[in-house]
């Protein structure tokens, strides 16, 4: 009886340390990782020096349209990565998202701007995304 007790005890303890040591990890991503999405067009983000900004916005392709590069003041901001993510629903028109990931480089700040255009009509470009960026 001792001997199942002590096992119950034991196993309960492992089980409390992997739950807090798992938290913990998402505690720190989050703090790595500034998301953002088409809700925070107009707005200022916030980020720290050596974070990282996710943007992620609806990909127009049922238009006709393709992203042209992000406009963004490169003394403050680096453009680490951009991909495409397929959609998921099946459904007509449905072209997925696209996803920047960008790495605050030192206090400052910039505007991010994402256009896109149609491949007939490049001088006229729509604003997908227009937001100010705050490095601290």
């Amino acid at each position: 009886m001792k001997s199942k007790l002590t096992f119950v005890l034991i196993s309960f303890i492992a089980f409390a340390v992997c739950i807090s040591a798992c938290k913990k990890g998402t505690d720190n991503t989050s703090r790595q990782m500034v998301l953002a999405d088409d809700t925070e067009n107009g707005k200022t983000i916030n980020v720290s020096a050596g974070q990282s900004l996710k943007l992620t916005l609806g990909n127009p392709g049922d238009g006709g349209y393709t992203f042209d590069n992000p406009q963004y003041n490169s003394a403050v901001l680096s453009l680490i990565n951009h991909v495409h993510i397929a959609p998921i629903s099946g459904a007509l028109g449905d072209f997925g998202k696209d996803a920047w990931e960008f790495k605050a480089l030192k206090s400052g700040s910039s505007t991010l701007s994402v256009t896109a255009t149609r491949p007939f009509d490049k001088a006229n470009p729509v604003v997908m995304f227009s937001g100010n960026v705050a490095v601290n």
